[in-house]
């Protein structure tokens, strides 16, 4: 026996979805939709999975499960932990699923290549934000844990708080699942050929400057692999120290040189030390 609504094919209640979110924003309407109207939601300790249809509750259930344990583990990488009345109640982080790919570009306004994007004061949804699609493949693993470390940096450090960009996406990437393995195999590779991004350059490079894909690849995998490193070969509390000093507001050399002491005195070190360890001590697919 079919469920109450088991007679409407999944396809026309998508398509219907659609129509009625197109209509309410040629009506104007469509902010206030968002919010209230049309999103269904599950709720959390620290995240809000808002949905669409009726179908996609265990999806939702699912990404709910995945988010909060993401939200752990990063709070346990950067010292956050203690702060865990962060995102509860009224501060607990929205994440939003559209159907697919083509109405989350065209109601978010992001470009058509955009997988997922992370905000502070989203316009549509007024609160901390990770927004998304449906039938991604690597949503769970990659888009949302990259995600929710976004927000979660900028709330710790405080968004104001200036630290180099591949710090941040090094951190982001880090609970992307597999990656880390991959990258630092690559990146070995990389260095050893002497084409690493020099720190010179690397430490104040924007990537959205970038136009070369195969150099932003580049940015991105050596962010991670600077960054698993320092935990790697210097452990979590080092680590955590170091996250520390930039939340009470360290310059990020300086608080580098005090988590690290007669380790990293300059960003110079860490770039010396880094590609010392690829190139040897470094085993692809065995212990490190």
């Amino acid at each position: 026996m079919n469920h109450r609504h088991g007679s409407v094919q999944p396809w026309l209640r998508r398509m219907l979805v659609l129509v009625l979110l197109a209509a309410l924003w040629g009506l104007g309407r469509y902010e206030v939709a968002c919010a209230e109207d049309v999103f269904r939601e599950v709720q959390g300790d620290h995240f809000i999975v808002k949905y669409l249809l009726a179908d996609e509750r265990e999806n939702a259930l699912r990404i709910l499960q995945r988010a909060e344990d993401y939200y752990k583990r990063v709070a346990d990488g950067i010292g956050y932990s203690r702060y865990q009345e962060y995102w509860t109640w009224e501060r607990r982080v929205n994440i939003v699923l559209y159907p697919d790919q083509m109405s989350y570009a065209r109601f978010t306004g992001q470009p058509v290549w955009s997988k997922g994007y992370a905000s502070r004061d989203s316009r549509l949804f007024h609160s901390k934000v990770v927004v998304s699609y449906d039938d991604q493949p690597d949503f769970l693993e990659e888009i949302l844990p990259h995600e929710i470390t976004h927000l979660m940096v900028w709330d710790f450090l405080g968004f104001t708080r200036k630290v180099p960009i591949w710090f941040e996406e090094g951190l982001a990437q880090l609970e992307e699942q597999g990656k880390r393995d991959v990258v630092q195999e690559a990146m070995q590779g990389v260095v050893a050929a002497g084409n690493a991004i020099p720190f010179t350059t690397f430490n104040s490079l924007n990537i959205t400057s970038i136009q070369d894909q195969t150099r932003v690849s580049l940015f991105y995998a050596q962010s991670l692999s600077i960054v698993d490193f320092m935990l790697t070969r210097y452990g979590k509390d080092a680590f955590r120290h170091f996250c520390r000093e930039l939340r009470q507001g360290g310059e990020f050399e300086e608080s580098l040189a005090r988590a690290y002491p007669a380790i990293f005195r300059t960003l110079f070190d860490l770039e010396w030390k880094w590609k010392n360890y690829l190139q040897n001590d470094f085993i692809p697919g065995g212990s490190k």
